[in-house]
């Protein structure tokens, strides 16, 4: 179970990046960043729990996925501020050491199914608010040469080595390494370093707008896998994820910001 989920991260990782990255050249950061928050990842590693550990081992591991989005918001906090007067380096490991505070945080602590919508609720809208006005950008450069796959492999050497590492150090050092939010940094750094600190406030924003569609996801697996099963809760938090990010696509398209 463990090499598949490891496989299909690595497939599904990189294509997600790769369309996020193909979105913000066509319609811009924002609708990217949009994008590269589907839960595409969240579904295929749901589903294979649902499978192989039964409904009840998923539905906790949906609630478990929706809350380690506050470790999501911290990190797109602290990268987009401290990325607001210095380069993507001091950007990137500012906001690993706050979604790792961040994740040691949430393994210490218990909460009920209400209580997790609410705090990956509100840390997200937190979040949203929090980042940095939009401002007007520069002329976008053209695309380096081999910018998507790079962007690619980056990822799937990420995932690679966070899963590897979190094997040999053991359960409690490899959850705070799996909980980075890999997307996110690979996305942030490359459009930092390219397009500046306006065009990545665009993706972060876009990002944590879009979340709205991995709440409505991770919301109905946990509450609807057991009684219903799990091809009709997966369906219908598929049908609700897509019509979340429709709605989030739509008001980002007309210039209204949606916070998750």
């Amino acid at each position: 179970m463990l090499v598949l989920k490891l496989v299909l991260t690595l497939l599904v990782a990189p294509a997600l990046v790769a369309a996020s990255t193909l979105a913000a050249r066509r319609w811009g950061q924002r609708l990217g960043g949009l994008v590269s928050a589907f839960p595409a990842i969240a579904f295929a590693v749901l589903l294979i729990d649902a499978h192989e550990r039964g409904t009840e081992f998923a539905a906790r591991a949906a609630s478990s996925t929706l809350l380690g989005l506050l470790t999501l918001s911290v990190f797109v906090v602290a990268f987009g501020r401290v990325a607001c007067r210095a380069s993507w380096k001091p950007s990137l490991l500012t906001g690993w050491i706050a979604a790792l505070a961040a994740a040691a945080l949430l393994r210490a602590t218990e909460l009920g199914a209400a209580a997790i919508l609410a705090v990956a609720t509100a840390s997200l809208t937190a979040a949203f608010v929090a980042l940095p006005p939009a401002r007007d950008q520069a002329p976008h450069p053209p695309p380096l040469r081999y910018e998507l796959p790079l962007r690619m492999i980056a990822t799937a050497g990420l995932v690679a080595a966070l899963s590897a590492a979190a094997a040999e150090l053991g359960p409690h050092v490899g959850g705070l390494l799996t909980a980075l939010p890999v997307l996110a940094s690979v996305l942030a750094v490359f459009t930092l370093a390219q397009h500046g600190a306006p065009a990545l406030h665009d993706l972060l924003r876009g990002m944590v707008s879009g979340m709205a569609a991995f709440v409505v996801f991770c919301a109905l697996v946990a509450v609807l896998v057991q009684p219903a099963g799990i091809v009709l809760a997966f369906g219908a938090a598929v049908v609700g994820a897509v019509a979340a990010q429709g709605a989030a696509a739509w008001s980002t398209a007309r210039g209204i910001p949606l916070a998750a």
